[in-house]
């Protein structure tokens, strides 16, 4: 292998060679040992004391090494060494047929071919296994690309959307600008009427800017644990100013999510706030479920029709820009989460967040 670096170049061919000759060498050595020692048992042994037992089973020990390291080699040395006991068996007692060291032989002979069938097998397998690996590693080194060049496109994407997001966002403060003049000066009421209109649309247009910002944060950053108690306690004086009080009833309960979760109460504070028409109180407490867990957000409002449950939770559907529940769907979604509304119309709305067993736990205990 040759490794070019500017006018340089590194030959590591020999290096990367003699370790591999060196391993076949020392095996090579070996295995003419084994043979010779293999023949001198069969001389000595067999040949000079008469004993026909025992030393035979160092020749399965040959004949295995064999058919690691060489595969149908094995048959070669069975064939030997069975051949080798029945000459000797015939030149020590000729008259005799020696029907032990055929049968010696032959199983000898077996085992030589399960072991070389065995090892062929293996090395079917390795062979497709390094297919496999290779065409895996293709394939992650295609898909590392593919992800390179979507994270490329995807940065450039939220660049120019954000750059637009920002012109539209200025044009829109100065159309609302030159609205606030036109309503201070003299006009009739049929052109304060349309007046009232351009501001409304303008406003609807500045949220729906605001959403694609919100939208386009869904998932870009890692999911992460939430303390649910102290997160609703930091957004919760918008309730105050509006004169409800809430209750908050979850102790220690964390949930892993997107960490845009906040938007999902926030969302849900301006549905009791915009249409609930009487809120007074709001509860956000739990309940164990067979699934997982249930994070439930409670007011004593007006409620949700129900024809409506399922409406709400779409894009555009509502009174106001219908952005706010839809995307607290889309933000429990990343990390698995669900959210539906349960409660009864004309005594307040009864959200319902289904918690997953792995995106719960309680503050000081592993996991619950």
């Amino acid at each position: 292998m040759r490794i070019i670096a500017g006018a340089e170049v590194l030959n590591y061919s020999s290096s990367s060679e003699e370790i591999p000759r060196g391993q076949e060498n020392l095996k090579r050595i070996v295995f003419i040992l084994l043979i010779l020692l293999g023949i001198l048992l069969e001389g000595i042994v067999h040949f000079l004391f008469g004993i026909t037992v025992v030393y035979t089973q160092f020749y399965y020990l040959i004949v295995a090494v064999a058919g690691l390291w060489y595969g149908r080699v094995a048959i070669a040395v069975a064939l030997f060494f069975g051949g080798l006991q029945i000459i000797i068996s015939l030149v020590l007692e000729p008259e005799i047929i020696p029907y032990e060291p055929i049968l010696r032989a032959l199983i000898l002979l077996v085992v030589a071919i399960v072991i070389w069938k065995l090892i062929e097998e293996i090395k079917r397998y390795e062979e497709k296994a390094l297919i496999k690996n290779r065409e895996l590693t293709n394939l992650n080194a295609q898909l590392d690309i593919t992800q390179k060049a979507f994270v490329t496109a995807n940065k450039k994407l939220n660049l120019l959307s954000s750059i637009t997001r920002h012109d539209i966002k200025n044009q829109l403060t100065a159309l609302l600008a030159y609205i606030e003049l036109a309503k201070m000066m003299d006009q009739s009421g049929e052109m304060k009427t349309t007046i009232d209109k351009e501001e409304i649309v303008a406003n609807n247009i500045l949220r729906q800017i605001e959403f694609t910002r919100t939208y386009e944060d869904i998932g870009v950053k890692a999911a992460q644990w939430h303390h649910v108690n102290q997160l609703i306690a930091l957004i919760s004086p918008v309730l105050e100013r509006a004169g409800i009080e809430i209750r908050i009833l979850t102790g220690n309960l964390e949930i892993f999510a997107d960490p845009l979760l906040e938007k999902v109460f926030e969302n849900m504070f301006d549905n009791s706030i915009r249409h609930g028409e009487h809120v007074r109180h709001i509860t956000v407490r739990y309940e164990k479920s067979g699934s997982g867990l249930l994070l439930i957000y409670e007011d004593d409002g007006a409620g949700v029709l129900e024809t409506d449950k399922k409406k709400i939770f779409e894009k555009g559907f509502g009174k106001n820009t219908g952005l706010g529940l839809f995307i607290s769907r889309e933000i429990l979604a990343i990390t698995g989460l669900s959210i539906r509304e349960c409660g009864h119309f004309g005594t307040g709305v009864r959200f319902e967040i289904d918690v997953p067993e792995d995106c719960y736990r309680f503050a000081g205990k592993s996991m619950t």
